[in-house]
């Protein structure tokens, strides 16, 4: 028979566990995108926090409005936007490095106002879209919910939360954001690198030649034939980003 003392104690289950979901939800990749209604993103926050129930343990004995319980809850929140963080950080590459590949072939010019990345490039959209799919494909987001569950087993709520190097962590993590935005645009960008060679070698060969008005083209053509056949190499290097994020999240948790 469910009594009003077994009631109350599983609202506050869901309450604490809200926290560190809620602090997951709003910077992960998908679920914390700005295009996503705010009521969506509760609602999410509130299912998981009833799944991960079995995972919460035992509750801190001080009230969460007592000063220890405000430190608590200012605990509870760090800990899930570290672990969306991270997810993100290694998402964005796909935005960093379509910037890298427009500005080489002249496709920067044309800007979009993304509701989640601001004004990017069209190419950095289109690179964040298959980021965000493969992503999805690779069940990324179960690994997610699933590391969140053991967090609750490896940092307990009220047990301190995550200190200075745990923090100076996921700062040193945001070098995998550059590896990605590298390795993402280096073909491109060595192609371009021969294209500009080339058109240098033209330039002085016939030096009357209007290298703008056939330069400009030909550098867009090849920019979209060499992003043509390097997309398919763009699973592998996800797969990597995706294993060191969630290793970095098992260091990040592991460390208490």
């Amino acid at each position: 028979m469910l009594t009003l003392a077994a009631l109350t104690d599983t609202l506050f289950h869901i309450l604490w566990a809200a926290l560190r979901v809620g602090g997951m939800v709003m910077v992960a990749p998908v679920l914390g995108a700005m295009f996503v209604p705010n009521r969506v993103r509760l609602l999410i926050t509130l299912v998981l926090s009833f799944a991960m129930l079995p995972a919460v343990g035992q509750l801190p004995a001080y009230s969460p409005l007592s000063l220890p319980g405000l430190l608590a809850v200012g605990q509870e929140l760090l800990i899930g936007l570290a672990i969306g963080f991270l997810l993100k950080i290694a998402i964005e590459a796909a935005v960093l490095g379509g910037q890298i590949v427009s500005s080489g072939t002249g496709l920067s010019f044309a800007m979009v106002v993304d509701p989640q990345s601001g004004g990017i490039p069209l190419l950095g959209r289109f690179y964040l879209i298959i980021a965000t799919l493969l992503m999805l494909a690779a069940n990324a987001h179960l690994q997610l919910i699933q590391v969140l569950a053991s967090s609750f087993a490896l940092v307990p709520v009220g047990s301190g939360g995550i200190g200075f190097g745990d923090a100076r962590l996921v700062a040193d993590f945001a070098s995998l954001m550059f590896v990605g935005a590298v390795k993402l645009a280096l073909p491109s960008v060595a192609a371009m690198l021969m294209v500009n060679v080339a058109f240098g070698v033209i330039s002085r060969a016939a030096p009357t030649l209007n290298l703008f008005a056939v330069g400009f083209p030909v550098t867009m053509l090849m920019g979209f034939l060499v992003i043509l056949m390097d997309i398919g190499s763009h699973g592998p290097i996800w797969q990597a980003q995706l294993t060191a994020t969630f290793d970095a999240m098992g260091r990040l948790l592991a460390g208490h």
